[in-house]
């Protein structure tokens, strides 16, 4: 029997805070999310017997090297004396869990519709914290701002501090929160096999 992995995105429900569940109707938004949720489409329609889809949808994706979101927090977190301190709960995947979950799904033969993220949610807070303390620099937080963070009219604001979480069925945890952290910061070059 033969079986497709498609690497996806949560970009196909066009939100930036919220709550992410299988039976969540796809609205993409901008390009990207559009054309990922087309493929996803097109693939489902081949499916038989014969052939099976495993659509894998991961949250943000960071890791070492990576580009977008995670360096503009990095960023951040090395310039910036002070942070918003903000209790936001986040689905994000560190690219060797995502790895591992994609070799599970590979060498069970699954499919269907998956969600792969860390075994838990990441505070924008914290990540900034843990960034800067892996680099020997020092960040305070400032509380008090949370209200004006999740409710601000910017889209880039609220994508960065408000909540946005998948269902957590797919969560995998063989790299903690921490460790992933350090790995993406390149202050421990061992893999875990």
């Amino acid at each position: 029997m033969g079986q497709f992995i498609q690497l996806s995105t949560i970009a196909v429900y066009g939100l930036t805070t919220g709550h992410i569940t299988k039976s969540t109707p796809p609205h993409p938004v901008t390009a990207y999310g559009d054309s990922k949720y087309q493929a996803d489409e097109e693939l489902r329609k081949l499916e038989d017997d014969t052939f099976r889809l495993a659509c894998v949808r991961p949250p943000m994706v960071y890791g070492k090297g990576c580009r977008g979101n995670y360096q503009r927090l990095r960023s951040l977190a090395l310039k910036l004396p002070f942070f918003p301190e903000c209790r936001n709960r986040r689905s994000m995947v560190y690219i060797g869990n995502l790895c591992a979950f994609v070799k599970e799904v590979i060498d069970s033969g699954r499919s269907g519709l998956f969600f792969p993220q860390n075994a838990s949610f990441v505070e924008t807070s914290g990540m900034v914290l843990h960034i800067a303390e892996n680099n020997g620099k020092t960040v305070r937080l400032v509380p008090g701002f949370q209200w004006l963070l999740q409710s601000a009219p910017i889209e880039t604001v609220r994508k960065v501090f408000g909540d946005l979480t998948c269902e957590s069925a797919d969560a995998v945890g063989q790299y903690s929160f921490e460790e992933s952290i350090m790995l993406t910061e390149g202050k421990d070059s061992e893999q875990k096999g």
